[in-house]
């Protein structure tokens, strides 16, 4: 009966043991697959609502900043990805926030949002909306202002350097080249967390000039 009950937990995504499990083992697939190097994540806080923001480089930036955080961290994540087979159990165990660009989905993303600030939960969003297609770091939406107006909570500004030309970035889309080397494994990957913003200050400019400057500051 037991067994039954933990398959059923394990389908549904809901089981309280597999968010820490799938972050420990999640951890060690990313030391595995990169070298990773975190700067000052020992910034973020233990407990409390924050907002993490980042540029967003490839597919693998979320699990390398989950690997790097102590505590579990809840992602903004473009819906179809989000639903992908597989890929959707793992959102949802980790609790990742589901956006579309139409009017409901949006409304639906900031609700859920503003419920996880105000439960205390750290959340990530990656303001440029998209991966990058030049490498640079894109414009900021101005979505994350609408999140703070309701939810002032501290914004703790990230930047990733060494995935640009992996597999999971867009540097060579729809190019055989971009397997080449395979995996890319061990490639050196570089993560730093600045200083805190009050959420009251954090306005879209200031937040992307921050990341711009974390970004060369880590390179």
């Amino acid at each position: 009966m037991e067994t039954m009950q933990f398959i059923r937990h394990f389908l549904a995504g809901d089981h309280p043991a597999l968010e820490p499990t799938y972050k420990k083992w999640g951890t060690r697939l990313i030391e595995r697959v990169y070298a990773p190097e975190y700067t000052d994540f020992d910034k973020l806080p233990e407990s409390g609502a924050a907002m993490l923001i980042c540029n967003h480089v490839s597919y693998a930036d979320g699990p390398i900043i989950a690997a790097g955080a102590k505590r579990p961290v809840r992602f903004v994540i473009y819906e179809p990805i989000y639903r992908l087979p597989v890929v959707h159990h793992f959102m949802k165990v980790n609790r990742a926030i589901p956006i579309y660009p139409t009017r409901d989905k949006v409304r639906r993303a900031l609700d859920d949002i503003a419920e996880g600030l105000e439960a205390g939960d750290l959340i990530c969003i990656f303001p440029e909306g998209q991966l990058t297609m030049t490498g640079g770091l894109g414009r900021f939406r101005p979505g994350i202002e609408s999140i703070l107006q309701k939810n002032p909570v501290p914004v703790y500004p990230m930047a990733l350097t060494g995935l640009w030309g992996s597999i999971l970035s867009r540097k060579h889309d729809g190019k055989l080249r971009r397997f080449w080397p395979f995996g890319n494994l061990k490639m050196p990957v570089r993560a730093i967390c600045g200083d805190p913003i009050n959420g009251k200050d954090a306005h879209v400019n200031l937040l992307q000039e921050t990341v711009l400057r974390l970004k060369y500051k880590v390179q």
